[in-house]
């Protein structure tokens, strides 16, 4: 689970003091129509497969203040599927729309690589809790920013990014955490 509380509920409860906390810096969401030929369809000539996605993103990044993802430290993402991952890394911004394997050769997305993705693991090293999953990706980060996160600690994580998406991308969040 996640507890979410205010400044003023911690400074009146200082046990809170004592555990790390992270901030939910920005947030993106998007629900578009469940026809995945009318999403392409929005999306023809524009280079992005599935632009709300990257809407999405952007509505997180201004939230936080920051003006892309090279301000992030690491991306958590849903990958469901093995081309969901490669949808974040187009979407985020890493790379050219269909380029995304170009990251994955290069080692981007390693830790210690230009961005790591996933170094949690993702949903084959933690599992798919359906309903679930979003706050997993929220904890590691949490776990990242914090410096907690043990054996796949990303050195100097300030901030991080969640990026999920389901219904063939009906529904889209982001999360930045620092």
């Amino acid at each position: 689970g996640v507890v979410l509380v205010s400044d003023r509920y911690v400074a009146r409860h200082p046990e809170f003091d004592a555990a790390p906390r992270s901030r939910i810096l920005g947030w993106g969401h998007r629900t578009v129509g469940l026809s995945l030929d009318e999403k392409l369809a929005r999306s023809s000539g524009g280079g992005l497969m599935f632009p709300h996605l990257a809407d999405t993103v952007a509505d997180a990044y201004g939230r936080a203040g920051i003006g892309g993802v090279d301000e992030l430290d690491l991306i958590e993402t849903h990958d469901c599927f093995s081309i969901s991952e490669y949808v974040a890394i187009d979407h985020f911004g890493l790379t050219p729309p269909g380029e995304s394997w170009r990251a994955v050769e290069a080692g981007d997305l390693e830790i210690g690589g230009r961005m790591p993705m996933n170094p949690s693991g993702g949903l084959l090293g933690g599992g798919h809790p359906v309903g679930a999953t979003g706050v997993r990706m929220a904890l590691d980060c949490h776990r990242q920013v914090t410096g907690t996160a043990g054996a796949y600690q990303v050195d100097g994580a300030r901030r991080a990014a969640t990026f999920n998406f389901g219904g063939s991308t009906t529904t889209s969040v982001s999360l930045i955490i620092g």
